[in-house]
């Protein structure tokens, strides 16, 4: 039954790509027409079409878990496709990469990385995921705050991303996290586990240290 689980979902996302991915270009073609159209809905536009690009992101990744996870066995997960992974090298990488859209929203950025970390993992899905929550993190933060970002090892690694809101509003529902069902796949495949703290605005992703770190 979960062999068939895992097929049934991998189809969904070979069905959902397609249109996906039109939905994507279409908004990115919007974005490129100055014929009135207001600073609000290009703005939209803008977001919708990162949020596609995430989507189809995280289909790949799952599309990879998926292959990898036939037997269903945590155990296969972990060991299949694992290498060494540099997490601060990840997390550098994806806090630059998010940057310029920080600058965008006038939100300022914080980031203090403890120094070497690695973890045995698979890159391409760690990447994925650490994107995620900073992309997610940065959608939660209002203009003129700080974005935290602190990767801290002790027992474990612990990657914090923090995001400061400076009015009363109704505390969104964690599902409102886009991929955070995903993003829990992940962590637990890599031994791990995410903290999510909506109230007080912090997502915290905690993986086990490869040996050598310790």
């Amino acid at each position: 039954m979960e062999v068939l689980k895992s097929r049934f979902l991998s189809r969904i996302g070979e069905v959902l790509l397609s249109p996906l991915k039109t939905i994507e270009t279409s908004a990115k073609r919007l974005t490129g027409v100055d014929d009135g159209i207001p600073d609000s809905i290009l703005d939209d536009l803008r977001n919708l079409s990162e949020e596609v690009r995430s989507l189809i992101r995280i289909m790949s990744v799952f599309e990879e878990i998926s292959s990898i996870e036939d037997d269903k066995s945590e155990e296969s997960l972990r060991i299949k496709g694992t290498e060494s992974v540099q997490m601060d090298d990840i997390v550098s990488e994806a806090a630059m990469n998010i940057a310029e859209d920080a600058a965008v929203k006038l939100v300022s950025m914080s980031v203090a990385i403890c120094g070497s970390v690695r973890i045995a993992g698979r890159k391409a899905q760690l990447s994925e995921i650490v994107s995620s929550i900073f992309r997610e993190t940065l959608k939660r933060a209002d203009p003129g705050t700080v974005m935290g970002i602190e990767l801290r090892v002790d027992n474990n690694m612990e990657l914090e991303s923090k995001w400061e809101s400076k009015e009363h509003r109704q505390v969104p529902e964690e599902q409102d996290l886009l991929g955070a069902g995903f993003i829990r796949l992940v962590a637990s495949s890599h031994g791990g586990w995410l903290n999510v703290d909506i109230e007080h605005g912090s997502i915290t992703l905690i993986l086990p240290i490869a040996g050598d770190n310790r």
